[in-house]
């Protein structure tokens, strides 16, 4: 579940909504988020000539919508659900499910404590918005670093303990993949070998072992480098793309990046 937030949603932001009733050319939706109602009109359903909106839109059934307008006055919301692209409703439904997960994780904690869920969420919920906008990423964020356990003063000893068991039981880290384009070429009759030897000081260098290196043709590479996060993997990409440079002038090669 999403936890209700305190007062009003943003212009522009992607929102959870539940449809609640279609009326003539209007759709009236529910932003539990926010524990308020919105108002989605047909123009902003889909593209194009809209014959039936229930062609589009379920009563009672979940849809991510973008935030047009608001006015607090008036105590109304205008939503879209044209305007949200794939990659947007992917990430808003990614973070659905990740604190759909925080939820049960909650439930869990709870229970081993012997106490009740909305009892431990009160303990805690105030360190998790100071900081955060998801409970799942203060999650995951103690998991990273077991010491961020201590902003939650309202725990006892014996609770941060059960509390970190089953944060670092249950929850693991997540995997990034940089990927950067560069060309390496050489006119020495022994190129490819030069070509793949700067390749291969350039990996060792490193010293990571999720790094790869892809031939894409005519002189062309992608390298792709795995990490928990992105900071760390273009910190390694750097490192990676100075030996490179260092490596293809020793070698007779030109880089371009």
């Amino acid at each position: 579940m999403l936890y209700v937030k305190d007062g009003f949603p943003e212009v522009n932001e992607d929102v959870l909504c539940v449809v609640s009733k279609i009326y003539g050319n209007s759709v009236f939706v529910k932003l539990p988020e926010y524990e308020k109602e919105g108002v989605l009109t047909i123009s902003e359903v889909a593209p194009g000539r809209i014959r039936n909106l229930r062609d589009h839109v379920v009563e009672e059934k979940n849809i991510i919508c973008k935030i047009l307008r608001v006015d607090e006055k008036q105590n109304r919301i205008d939503v879209s659900l044209r305007r949200v692209n794939l990659q947007a409703r992917k990430r808003k439904q990614e973070q659905i499910k990740k604190e759909d997960f925080a939820d049960r994780m909650y439930e869990e904690i709870a229970q081993k404590l012997e106490i009740s869920k909305d009892d431990l969420f009160e303990k805690t919920y105030e360190e998790i918005f100071e900081e955060f906008d998801l409970v799942f990423e203060m999650l995951y964020a103690i998991m990273i670093d077991n010491s961020k356990i201590e902003v939650f003063s309202k725990l006892s000893k014996e609770e941060k303990e059960v509390f970190l068991q089953l944060v670092n039981d249950r929850i693991k880290p997540e995997e990034e993949t940089l990927k950067r384009k560069f060309e390496l070429t050489s006119i020495k009759e022994d190129g490819v070998i030069r070509v793949r030897s700067v390749i291969k000081n350039a990996v060792e260098k490193t010293n990571y072992d999720k790094i790869n290196v892809i031939y894409l043709g005519a002189g062309d590479f992608e390298v792709k480098i795995t990490h928990e996060d992105m900071k760390s993997a273009d910190f390694i990409y750097k490192i990676f793309k100075q030996e490179l440079e260092n490596s293809s002038k020793s070698n007779f090669c030109e880089v371009k990046i």
